[in-house]
């Protein structure tokens, strides 16, 4: 149906070839020519093969039913099919289609670029034309003609003759049912009839297959009455679209295989495209955040179209529309690729932060080339090893180690927090209980370290005021370093130098593109921003804690009091909190010359002497589900034995 039935305007050729070489590059065995019932039986298919599958289509037309049509009417679909074959029917000036489907208009349409005159005749009215409304208006366009209310009931010669036609009540459709309006005969003239009023089955060597009234018999997963013989399409459910086609066969493909693996199925539960809970235009970092509309294709103007007939009608985006498009995302990227670090893990702009896998409510995001602690997948040529261990852990230590979903059961639940936890940048507003972080604090002087020679003492910041005072000494600081080292002239060039000297650490380009896009920053004229503000630093979070480690420490302080935080984090996260590690604003806090200045604000932070900020992490409840193994970076692994 997809060579020969539907328009080269609508779906080129060399699109199908495309689709049909994916499909027998993949290892499928093509026999052309083969008829069913002729060169094979279907008894014989039967008993060569485990499973057989039914997808004929709707390639039978239906008869009007009026008098004298018989010979002297051609079917949409046959006339459709010898434009395709490259030997088309002689149609003559005068064309007259009865129908209002998509069939009716796409014969409408074809006949139309052959140069005839055409005239669609419909029993209801445009409101009840099963037809797609931009195919009714593209034809319309064209010139093709449409007269409702009428319907034929007689063929004769050059013309047929019609009845016109009133709506009454519904009839098992739905619509109103058409009624003929006695003594309204007319005559139409024309030259070619084509009828495309609907399709039907051609079960000529599959007689013996179950049916269902007009239709083969088939369950959701395509399985017949009959053990091990499928079914799906139109040969189903009646004329439809392509995409339902597919979807049919996606389907019956996951029976198909149960099937034969002796399993029972069931296909997964719909998910509706919802941001119900998710406080996504209504968080601080999606504040402002412009509303973009939505950009639709654009056509051909029609007299081109029926000057190249065979040119496809849909328009590819341009530039500035597909960058338009892409705005209307939630904010999962850059317009700008300028990122120029490994492209092999981070591609152009991306962090692998897996905040858009995470955030998608459908699902819809994933990330297959990034390693995976669930299934052993490496993300990059640099990661280790390449065979040991197949970069899966191993808690249980077992030989070959397995997928997480085999061992679940087998693990401590400390072992699966580990597994599962992963940071969160989208939170609810909600406050976080103060006896909740009262039992994150205790968990942290549980820690193995804690207490180890390692003093240090907690803030804990709930007051939204402190925190936005802290986002904007933060958000300046950075945007500032940002512009430094993304922009370039000699002035600054000279600075990043002088910079570079006196910190040589502070100029990687992962967390500066990073700081970017948090920011906001701005390359020059020619390039967008998501949204007017900038992202808030602390992700909305209702709460945020501060390990300040001694000045006067035996063993090391950012270690130490980096595993009394993993223990928080790990409480926080048992306890159905979300947490994520802040170290931009930390390092404002630490470098930032002018935070020195702001007594008051380091006061209500706990910055005094001899205590050092340290480890900071913002918690609060996630307002998106983000339970589920996350990726991990494999690190590099060195035996020494």
């Amino acid at each position: 149906m997809l060579r020969y039935a539907i328009p080269a305007y609508r779906l080129p050729e060399k699109v199908v070839d495309a689709e049909i070489g994916r499909i027998v590059n993949l290892g499928v065995t093509m026999k052309l020519g083969t008829v069913v019932g002729k060169d094979i039986s279907f008894d014989e298919l039967k008993k060569q093969f485990k499973a057989v599958y039914v997808a004929i289509g709707a390639q039978g037309s239906t008869a009007m039913g009026v008098e004298g049509e018989d010979g002297k009417v051609l079917s949409g679909l046959a006339f459709l099919k010898s434009v395709k074959e490259k030997n088309p029917i002689k149609i003559g000036k005068k064309v007259v289609v009865i129908g209002g489907g998509n069939t009716a208009i796409d014969a409408a349409r074809t006949a139309r670029r052959m140069g005839s005159d055409v005239t669609i005749l419909y029993r209801r009215t445009v409101a009840e034309m099963p037809a797609h409304v931009e195919e009714i208006n593209a034809a319309k366009e064209e010139g093709v003609k449409i007269q409702f209310l009428c319907a034929p009931v007689k063929v004769s010669g050059s013309s047929v003759t019609c009845t016109k036609m009133e709506l009454g009540s519904p009839d098992a459709s739905g619509r109103p049912k058409p009624m003929p309006v006695k003594g309204s005969e007319f005559d139409v003239q024309c030259e070619t009839l084509i009828a495309a009023i609907g399709q039907d089955l051609n079960l000529t060597g599959l007689e013996n297959i179950p049916r269902a009234a007009n239709w083969i018999n088939a369950n959701i997963l395509g399985q017949t009455a009959e053990n091990g013989i499928f079914a799906g399409g139109d040969a189903v459910t009646g004329p439809g679209l392509v995409a339902e086609a597919i979807g049919a066969g996606r389907k019956a493909a996951l029976g198909i295989d149960a099937f034969i693996r002796g399993v029972k199925i069931e296909l997964p539960k719909k998910m509706e495209i919802s941001y119900k809970g998710i406080p996504l235009m209504g968080a601080p970092h999606f504040r402002d955040t412009e509303d973009f509309k939505r950009t639709d294709g654009a056509k051909l103007d029609a007299a081109k179209r029926l000057s190249s007939p065979d040119a496809e009608e849909a328009l590819p985006f341009g530039q500035d529309k597909a960058l338009s498009e892409s705005r209307r995302c939630l904010g999962c990227g850059s317009y700008k690729a300028s990122f120029q670090g490994f492209p092999e893990y981070f591609g152009k702009i991306c962090l692998a932060c897996h905040d858009c896998e995470t955030i998608c409510p459908n699902g819809a995001v994933i990330m297959p080339h990034f390693y995976r602690v669930d299934e052993g997948r490496f993300a990059t040529d640099y990661d280790f090893p390449l065979y040991s261990r197949d970069g899966m852990p191993n808690p249980l230590r077992m030989e070959r180690p397995a997928p997480f979903k085999e061992i679940e059961s087998q693990i401590t639940s400390t072992e699966k927090v580990i597994y599962e936890r992963r940071s969160v940048r989208v939170f609810k507003q909600d406050p976080v209980p103060r006896e909740l972080i009262e039992r994150v604090l205790e968990a942290g002087r549980f820690a193995p370290t804690a207490g180890n020679c390692i003093g240090y003492k907690v803030t804990v910041i709930t007051d939204r005021e402190v925190l936005d005072e802290w986002h904007k000494s933060t958000i300046f600081f950075l945007s500032n370093v940002a512009n430094i080292v993304m922009h370039k002239n000699p002035l600054i060039d000279i600075l990043k130098r002088i910079l570079v000297i006196a910190r040589p650490s502070s100029f990687d380009q992962r967390p500066m593109a990073a700081i970017s896009g948090l920011t906001r920053v701005r390359f020059g004229s020619k390039h967008s921003r998501f949204g007017i503000n900038e992202v808030d630093t602390f992700f909305g979070a209702p709460c945020a804690i501060l390990l300040h480690g001694h000045h006067h420490h035996v063993s090391h302080r950012e270690i130490g009091l980096g595993i009394i935080a993993q223990n928080m984090v790990l409480a926080a996260h048992a306890l159905g909190l979300g947490t994520c590690y802040q170290g931009l604003p930390l390092n404002t806090l630490k470098q930032a010359p002018w935070m020195k200045f702001k007594k008051g604000l380091l006061e209500k932070l706990g910055v005094e002497w001899p205590y050092v900020p340290t480890v900071m992490f913002v918690m609060g409840y996630p307002a998106v589900k983000v339970d589920g193994v996350v990726p991990r970076e494999f690190p590099q692994v060195k035996w020494t034995e």
